[in-house]
């Protein structure tokens, strides 16, 4: 399950925005967190399913050379959303989560199933990124 459009882009506008464009404030963001994670390569872990989508936009808005070309493109088919911006929004929101509940670093994710799927028992995901987590190894 993933919250829909209409909610993240109310939650940018009102909340990420700050008088900045969206273009603005995807740069600045993306920016911000490839620094970050030049830090901290376990950081990724926290974006879950959402991974793959802000790694795409990543390697556009910084290059492939800090985070490698390969992404699931089948993971960021479902979690990739309408605009870069609303992606960025969406995932800072999901990784947020993730902090809060103490498992930035886990790599198992527990994702909620929509009540009127045949099977409602929560979806186990992993985010095993082979290249982030070189980068994890070496920065030990």
């Amino acid at each position: 399950m993933q919250p829909s459009e209409s909610y993240i882009e109310e939650i940018m506008n009102e909340h990420a925005l700050s008088g900045r464009s969206e273009l603005e404030y995807t740069s600045a963001y993306l920016t911000g967190l490839a620094s970050r994670l030049g830090a901290t390569p376990a950081l990724y872990r926290a974006f879950g399913p959402w991974w793959p989508a802000i790694k795409t936009l990543l390697i556009n808005e910084v290059g492939p050379d800090m985070f490698g070309e390969q992404v699931a493109q089948d993971v960021e088919a479902i979690y990739g959303l309408s605009r870069p911006g609303l992606t960025v929004v969406a995932a800072h929101l999901y990784s947020a989560n993730r902090i809060e509940l103490g498992l930035i670093y886990a790599a198992q994710h527990e994702l909620a199933v929509h009540a009127d799927a045949n099977d409602t028992e929560p979806y186990i995901y992993y985010c095993d990124d082979d290249q982030m987590e070189k980068l994890v190894a070496f920065s030990i």
